[in-house]
């Protein structure tokens, strides 16, 4: 086995309802603008849950492994479901953003935690780590397939508050898997600071590509949903629709990483999907340059981001593991997974400036060059440890 089952399932459901909490939430911005008030804040409802989602990592990851990662992740589970009600009950946009900055702290003490506790469950053989990793990735694959539909059915028929709701049935069924998970007696891990792991190159090197993944392809969903909703006047739910081929890629991009990292190596794993990603986002400019609006020329350019963000995650995560001590397993989450919501939160902060600066179709260029050049600079590091990997 890759690893035990009752490790894998509760991680995978975490990773599922984080990614699908903020999925959702994208495509019911407009909505949520629209009815509590939008302007140049209105991006901070997912800008300002990204960034205290990415400062609470570190520390949030760092008590998991000193507390244990099961009395974490039950913790995390439960604060995750009170914060997402707070969401739902929002009635104003600054409730909203209170509530979200919340709701993030919970998702930092979830997410590192449930990765902690798969690898403590994990094979030491790498490519069964390779695999076991690729499995855990296309849960969050799973929840950006069903995320934008689902988020853009629930906004069109009950409104927005339903796409938060719906986080607490998810919530107890991800708690309720923990009872057959394993409980690791909480540990006292060797004294290593963020410093000491940053050190590592393969450390430094997988952060630095996560936030250039997260930036590149929720900056690219951001761009495209506000295009679709507010610059053509299309519905929530067909802008879900849109998004739909994109993320079916993912997962068949995650289950193949693992093969991939095993054959090629993490590096030259990177640099495909790397590559595919700049493809999508090229082509995407392109079509806006040349004045089209089609649906099916945006959803076919969509398509290589995904497969290439579905071949980046993996490769990452198994990049920043294979760099640590399996004790700081929920230190290590932290740190990349704080560096990829940085990625997450800037994108729209950025974009949305950019979209309502001037004419939407030139800051919508702007924007995905700018996704162009960040998803790009990775693919120039030559560390010793990416190297070695390859």
């Amino acid at each position: 086995m890759l690893a035990r089952s009752s490790a894998l399932l509760p991680s995978a459901l975490s990773f599922f309802l984080v990614t699908l909490n903020a999925s959702m939430a994208t495509t019911a911005l407009p909505a949520i603008g629209r009815e509590l008030g939008g302007g140049p804040s209105l991006p901070w409802v997912l800008t300002g849950y990204s960034l205290v989602f990415a400062v609470c990592l570190l520390p949030a990851g760092a008590w998991a492994d000193r507390i244990g990662p099961h009395r974490a992740f039950t913790l995390g589970t439960v604060v995750f479901a009170a914060t997402s009600a707070l969401c739902a009950l929002a009635q104003n946009l600054p409730v909203m953003l209170a509530a979200r900055g919340l709701q993030g702290a919970a998702a930092a003490l979830l997410l590192p935690a449930g990765l902690s506790l798969l690898n403590t469950e994990i094979t030491p053989d790498p490519s069964g780590r390779a695999r076991a990793i690729g499995r855990w990735t296309a849960a969050g694959a799973i929840a950006l397939v069903v995320g934008s539909p689902l988020g853009g059915a629930i906004t069109s028929t009950i409104g927005w508050q339903g796409t938060f709701w719906l986080n607490l049935p998810l919530s107890f069924l991800t708690l309720a898997t923990t009872t057959h998970a394993p409980s690791p007696s909480p540990s006292r891990p060797q004294r290593a600071g963020v410093g000491e792991l940053v050190r590592s190159g393969s450390v430094l090197v997988s952060s630095v590509t996560g936030f250039a993944l997260n930036f590149a392809s929720y900056g690219a969903i951001f761009a495209v949903t506000f295009l679709l909703q507010d610059n053509l006047g299309r519905s929530a739910w067909v802008t879900g629709l849109v998004f739909v081929p994109m993320t079916l890629l993912i997962i068949p991009a995650n289950l193949l990483a693992g093969r991939l990292t095993t054959r090629l190596g993490v590096r030259r794993t990177l640099l495909l999907g790397q590559s595919l990603m700049i493809l999508g986002l090229l082509g995407l400019i392109i079509t806006s340059a040349a004045g089209s609006s089609a649906i099916y020329q945006l959803t076919a350019w969509l398509l290589p981001i995904g497969a290439g963000a579905g071949l980046v995650a993996p490769a990452v995560t198994t990049l920043m593991l294979d760099g640590i001590p399996p004790d700081r397993g929920g230190l290590g989450s932290g740190v990349l997974n704080a560096a990829r919501q940085l990625g997450s939160g800037a994108a729209p902060a950025i974009f949305g400036v950019l979209l309502s600066a001037g004419q939407f179709r030139t800051g919508f260029r702007i924007s995905l060059l700018l996704a162009v050049l960040v998803i790009a600079a990775p693919a120039t590091f030559r560390t010793r440890e990416l190297v070695t990997c390859a």
